[in-house]
């Protein structure tokens, strides 16, 4: 992974790790995120989990915030360019989903992240040692 140019980029191989913070009433059952490619919308690059770390305790309003830890490794048949995010599903333990776009997204709106080619150079050897 390089962070050259202030942006995050990956290359096949790579592990993409993220926390996302949702503040929500709900028991939160699992969450997916789905990044577009910025030529191609069909083409995405998704990320879910169904393990929650302990949420905060509840508000008078009985909303709570939980840290969502996500992470996908980039698989080498992924297509090069800047993937956005375009969406977050939550489900709820009863089963009810709620979809967030772009209105509902607010400050990570245009969160994204560059794939690109993997490098053509050959690895060099560094050394050599024998173990016991």
């Amino acid at each position: 992974m390089d962070e050259g140019g202030g942006g995050r980029r990956y290359v096949a191989g790579d592990v993409i790790r993220m926390e996302l913070a949702l503040e929500h009433a709900m028991n939160l059952a699992r969450v997916f995120v789905a990044f577009s490619h910025e030529r191609d919308p069909l083409t995405e690059f998704y990320f879910e989990t169904a393990s929650f770390p302990a949420a905060e305790a509840a508000t008078a309003g009985g909303v709570r915030r939980s840290r969502v830890l996500l992470e996908s490794p980039v698989p080498p048949e992924t297509i090069p360019g800047i993937y956005t995010l375009t969406r977050v599903n939550a489900f709820s333990v009863g089963g009810k989903l709620s979809r967030l776009r772009e209105e509902s997204l607010g400050a990570i709106l245009g969160s994204s992240f560059e794939v690109v080619e993997e490098p053509t150079q050959a690895p060099s050897v560094a050394g050599l040692d024998f173990l016991a």
